[in-house]
């Protein structure tokens, strides 16, 4: 008896995911849920168990390749010599290979931000031609598909020889060629369409960081005695700071939807911090921030930084995101244009914290700043709404007592 594993609806609008590495081999035996194979959905590294004990007799995808929600992924056999089914035995009604590899010819493959930018520009994704892996199509394809609406084929070949350079047969040995990893893939694919559907706007700023300095230098010389306390960031202190403030601006706390044209305000607080990893860009998520104490959110904020560099984060680590935080803290730099992660409506960078020359009451001396860029989507919010966010934000760095009024 066969059994075939069929890619599963993993939610959250995915129609698709990528082939990103086998564990098991033709030919060797599996474990009832020990995983077989790596794939890269839009939000993650997500891997797939073994529905059932067996050996495993064919692999129907390639590594890089892209398969369709419902589509075969790999067949398993009962251990004994067997010949690969031309048909799905565990189901219903038969269906002939045949068959099956004309359905995949007939699959539009396409990332979600592609298919609504399509929708967008009035293309039939069926009529553009994919230049991506296994025939996907990707953002360029479909403009280009646009393109040619409007402009001759003779013209099109005339512009690309003029502007198209031949390098010399020595300079060709010289480029070196390398595809994106499937997490680039995701990060271009959503950074493409939010610069491109949302009009971007960022507002720089200069907190007070006086007060937050001297409030975690204090804790953390009481924590030298309490070794149960996870490591406390400015961070941690930091995301408690803004779910404060996105109290007061609620408009920030919310999501843009591009179809229906409509504003979705959110009264709990669920916080994105962008960690840099060695596989790109990941945005873990921590919900009801505005519940948690800054103990809590240090603790978790520590745990999905080490699972995210580990590559271990699982898809529900990274969902649900109201407001999205990029802590720029660690690698220095002074001012940032966040790019806003869609369906989100503003980003806000963090700067290091550093001790510079201040005027007070007349004097200059030294004191502790931190910059900030905050970007907004300019159809929901305006330029004075960032200028107040940034305001409350900076009398809690200033002042972290206040947030014991919030205790109230």
């Amino acid at each position: 008896m066969t059994v075939v594993f069929r890619l599963p609806d993993i939610g959250e609008g995915v129609a698709e995911a990528e082939v990103v590495r086998w564990l098991v081999s033709v030919g060797e035996p599996v474990e009832e849920n020990q995983p077989v194979l790596e794939v890269q959905t839009d939000k993650a590294v997500v891997e797939l168990p073994a529905p059932a004990s067996g050996q495993l007799i064919e692999l129907k995808w390639k590594e890089g390749e892209v398969v369709p929600v419902g589509e075969i992924l790999y067949v398993l056999g009962s251990g004994e010599q067997e010949s690969p089914p031309a048909a799905d035995q565990n189901e219903a009604t038969a269906e002939p290979e045949t068959v099956l590899h004309s359905k995949r010819k007939q699959k539009v493959l396409a990332a979600p931000s592609t298919r609504r930018l399509a929708r967008e520009l009035g293309v039939e994704l069926s009529e553009v031609k994919g230049t991506g892996d296994h025939g996907r199509v990707t953002d360029e394809d479909v403009r280009r598909h646009l393109e040619t609406l409007h402009t001759s084929a003779s013209f099109r070949e005339e512009a690309a020889a003029a502007i198209t350079p031949v390098p010399a047969p020595e300079q060709r040995s010289l480029v070196e060629e390398t595809p994106l990893s499937p997490i680039r893939r995701v990060i271009a694919d959503r950074l493409l369409f939010s610069v491109t559907q949302k009009p971007h706007a960022t507002h720089f700023d200069e907190l007070d960081a006086e007060g937050l300095v001297a409030w975690r230098k204090k804790r953390l010389e009481e924590h030298k005695h309490a070794p149960q306390f996870p490591r406390l960031t400015y961070l941690a202190v930091l995301l408690k700071m803004v779910a404060i403030t996105l109290k007061y601006h609620r408009s920030f706390n919310a999501h843009f939807d591009e179809e229906s044209q409509k504003i979705r305000t959110f009264h709990s607080i669920s916080l994105g911090t962008a960690i840099d990893t060695p596989k790109g860009l990941l945005v873990p998520v921590i919900h009801q921030v505005e519940q948690k104490n800054i103990d809590q959110l240090a603790h978790e904020v520590n745990q999905l930084t080490k699972l995210a560099r580990l590559g271990k984060l699982v898809p529900e680590q990274m969902k649900g995101s109201t407001f999205t935080i990029s802590n720029a803290g660690a690698l220095g730099g002074k001012w940032a244009t966040p790019i806003i992660n869609p369906p989100e409506v503003a980003i806000l960078a963090i700067h290091p914290i550093e001790q510079k020359p201040v005027v007070a009451n007349g004097d200059l001396v030294p004191g502790w700043r931190m910059n900030v860029s905050l970007s907004f989507d300019h159809r929901v919010l305006d330029g004075g709404d960032a200028i107040r966010f940034t305001q409350t934000l900076g009398r809690y760095t200033a002042d972290p007592g206040r947030l014991v009024q919030e205790l109230i």
